[in-house]
């Protein structure tokens, strides 16, 4: 029998035990033996649970997961970060294989961890961590062994996806479409990681330090969210003929990349303008392969727990990459070179709009005030706007893609 540790009992744990209890059959015939949850780590004492996880399998210790000599694989399925991070490294130290969907955790310690899992010969894998459901990291580890990998592009947010998505079909606004998303735990009490782009922003350095085969930090990569987006902002990208996605995208020429997550307006008959509600959809190009494209469940309780449960099918099976995927290639960050044409409406209240920002602007849309601007420098338009301390709730700046 091979036994297997859970830590934490919340939407992808409950998944993990779900499928687990009833693909047993399924299970056993991939890697021959019974697959057992043995211990499942939680905090909440006094909550109830299903009745069918049994009693004794409930643990409050971690310790009688990580020092179990009988459990093989530990899957860490909390949303903690600093805790957790100690736990693996404990895991991978005691000999013991971890998967992971805890982005946060893969993208702050990336490069420890799976130094760490290397020198312990066992595996630190992570498929559920970008893209929920959408199996994207283990092709893309394939496809780097025989590609150059020059562009990354995605909807790699559900949350921010499903408010956009409801804002533009039922012309709800920004507040309204929030709190529906989540009363239907969609997002979280406090949605800042969605709705602002550091959650696309972790699953972009995750894709980017992969695909470019060098190192791709969190602050490589520039962020601007979606949370100042208006009604008004909706009409009047609609009129454009467009539509608006929080946008993960990077890209490489020679050893220099940009790395950029914003929202971005598509035409309606673009690739991603299609990618609807709590979906995502991941674009990447190489040299060989070409352009391939995943699409499917961002989140989601089942989704979720498949990718966790085939990263262990392959640790049992030994399919999966043993070689440490961390490329040795020494990147440059050139995020100062990012521009475009971008749209821009600004609401200071009272007081006329001030002359600098109406030099950017190459059309006006909306005298109070909204713009098209010229082509410029994606960190110009933030000095400017930050220089002339335009709070970040007063404006909305979207990047034009034609």
């Amino acid at each position: 029998m091979i036994n297997i540790g859970l830590l934490g009992l919340g939407t992808v744990g409950q998944g993990v035990v779900e499928i687990v209890n009833s693909s047993q059959e399924e299970l056993k015939k991939l890697v021959g033996e019974d697959v057992n949850v043995k211990k499942i780590l939680v905090k909440n004492k006094d909550k109830e649970r299903s009745e069918e996880i049994p009693k004794e399998k409930i643990t409050y210790r971690v310790e009688e997961i990580l020092e179990d000599k009988d459990i093989m694989v530990v899957i860490e399925a909390t949303s903690d970060v600093e805790e957790s991070y100690k736990n693996i490294r404990k895991a991978l130290e005691q000999g013991k294989h971890v998967v992971t969907a805890n982005k946060a955790i893969v993208s702050k310690y990336f490069e420890e961890l799976s130094n760490l899992a290397k020198e312990k010969d066992r595996a630190f894998l992570y498929e559920a961590s970008v893209g929920g459901g959408i199996p994207i990291l283990k092709p893309l580890k394939e496809e780097i062994a025989l590609n150059d990998i020059s562009h990354i592009q995605g909807i790699l947010n559900g949350t921010s996806n499903y408010i956009l998505t409801r804002m533009f079909e039922e012309g709800l606004d920004y507040g309204e479409t929030l709190k529906i998303a989540q009363d239907l735990g969609y997002a979280e009490a406090n949605p800042s990681s969605d709705v602002d782009g550091y959650d696309t922003q972790r699953k972009l350095r995750i894709l980017s330090t992969i695909g470019l085969k060098g190192e791709v930090k969190e602050n490589d990569v520039l962020v601007r969210g979606i949370s100042s987006i208006s009604s008004f902002d909706v009409e009047q990208i609609k009129k454009l003929g467009y539509t608006v996605k929080l946008i993960g995208e990077t890209n490489i020429i020679d050893e220099k990349f940009t790395a950029v997550v914003e929202p971005v307006l598509l035409r309606s008959d673009s690739y991603f303008a299609n990618v609807n509600m709590a979906f995502n959809a991941i674009s990447l190009e190489g040299n060989n392969v070409g352009e391939l494209k995943f699409f499917g469940a961002g989140a989601g309780k089942l989704p979720t727990a498949n990718a966790v449960l085939k990263d262990v099918i392959d640790i049992l099976k030994g399919t999966y990459r043993k070689k440490n995927i961390l490329g040795s290639r020494k990147l440059k960050n050139r995020n100062e070179e990012i521009k475009g044409k971008y749209y821009l409406r600004i609401s200071l209240g009272s007081g006329e709009i001030p002359e600098e920002i109406k030099g950017l602007a190459e059309k006006i849309l909306d005298p109070n005030f909204a713009a098209i601007t010229r082509e410029v420098e994606f960190q110009e338009v933030d000095k400017l706007l930050a220089n002339l301390n335009i709070q970040d709730e007063k404006y909305f700046l979207a990047r034009i893609q034609d």
